[in-house]
């Protein structure tokens, strides 16, 4: 099994090592047998050579790995994130990855946040009527189709179902945006008569993100569009201490390819520092597991994780004084306890096949 390893830009360059020396300490405990391959796209390829994804690269995907991990997209020398549009979207959209599963741990519970990932705002239909050099008329199209949100809602009400998620809320607009919000609650409603165990609702998104503010103990499952999704995922992250505990899957329920990311961005003011938290992207790393069927390795990361959450090692964004190092070291040393009290025998750990 292989996985593709996109670092990127800023602080991806220092999260995703941890997330490598993580994955090889328990492919060697676990026999995991995963190989990485580890690619240069980026802010710097893009810069030095207009490319984002190279020609061919999701035909490579789709073929050869089984996930992507991916650090962070953004630089300041590309002020416009066009480089981030072409790889981050260029394989959200060419890989179908239409599902975003961002859970928030809040103290009142787990919610699950899904987000439609292909289209909505982010379809990049629209466009710009210049005045005088400026952009004088701008227009980005929110196009849904039913296909897609039938297949999004579908599987995340199966999803929630699953894991015995009892209650489940369409968030929407379309009292300001009726058509597609029409379409959302129309799909919402006849999905939800295949789930009675589960009990559905549905808010506006201004509404809501007010509740889960004041009080997000009613909820368990969150379904809503692209857009929507992106911003109370953030602000769920922000509840739960920071975006660096804040990971995400993208993911096509049909394949099931997906790509895992921390939620936090590049950062750049704190790139180079050597303090960014791994938190994010390590759990989104036991997402990986997960997904690729590794549940009990994922178990012991997630124990180290929460144990290093606590411990003096946290970094600065949690108010410790920790580094990316020793934070990562933490999370090693707990992994290492565990298993050595359960006395388990070391095997094959996770190999890098080469650099691409």
């Amino acid at each position: 099994m292989k996985i593709a390893v996109v670092p990127g830009d800023g602080i991806g360059q220092e999260v995703v090592p941890p997330v490598l020396d993580v994955l090889a300490l328990l492919g060697e405990e676990f026999g995991l047998g995963i190989e990485y391959e580890v690619f240069g796209w980026g802010a710097d390829q893009w810069l030095s050579s207009g490319v984002g994804l190279p020609e061919g690269a999701l035909d490579m995907l789709s073929a050869q790995y089984s996930a992507v991990f991916l650090g962070a997209l953004g630089d300041p020398r590309i002020p416009d994130m066009a480089h981030g549009r072409d790889i981050l979207l260029g394989m959200r959209r060419g890989l179908d990855l239409y599902v975003n599963h961002r859970p928030l741990t809040l103290p009142t519970g787990v919610v699950d946040v899904y987000r439609e990932n292909t289209q909505g705002l982010y379809a990049g239909v629209g466009g710009t009527v210049l005045q005088g050099g400026l952009a004088g008329v701008a227009i980005d199209e929110c196009v849904y189709t039913r296909p897609t949100v039938e297949k999004f809602v579908r599987y995340c009400l199966r999803r929630l179902a699953e894991e015995e998620r009892g209650r489940v809320v369409l968030v929407h607009k379309s009292n300001a945006v009726p058509h597609t919000g029409r379409l959302w609650q129309e799909v919402f409603r006849r999905e939800l008569e295949d789930f009675p165990q589960l009990e559905g609702s549905e808010e506006y998104v201004d509404s809501f993100c007010y509740n889960l503010v004041r009080d997000p103990s009613p909820y368990e499952g969150v379904v809503t569009s692209n857009l929507f999704g992106d911003i109370i995922s953030d602000i769920g992250a922000a509840l739960m201490g920071g975006l660096g505990l804040a990971a995400s899957a993208s993911i096509c329920p049909e394949t099931e390819f997906a790509l895992f990311e921390p939620v936090h961005g590049s950062a750049p003011d704190i790139a180079g520092k050597g303090v960014a938290n791994p938190y994010a992207a390590l759990l989104s790393l036991a997402m990986m597991l997960d997904h690729l069927g590794h549940g009990g390795p994922s178990a012991v990361l997630r124990r180290a994780l929460a144990g290093a959450l606590r411990s003096d090692a946290a970094t600065p964004d949690l108010g410790g004084r920790g580094t990316t190092a020793l934070f990562t070291a933490e999370v090693t040393t707990r992994i290492t306890r565990e298993l050595d009290d359960r006395g388990r025998p070391r095997r094959a750990g996770a190999e890098e096949v080469r650099h691409a």
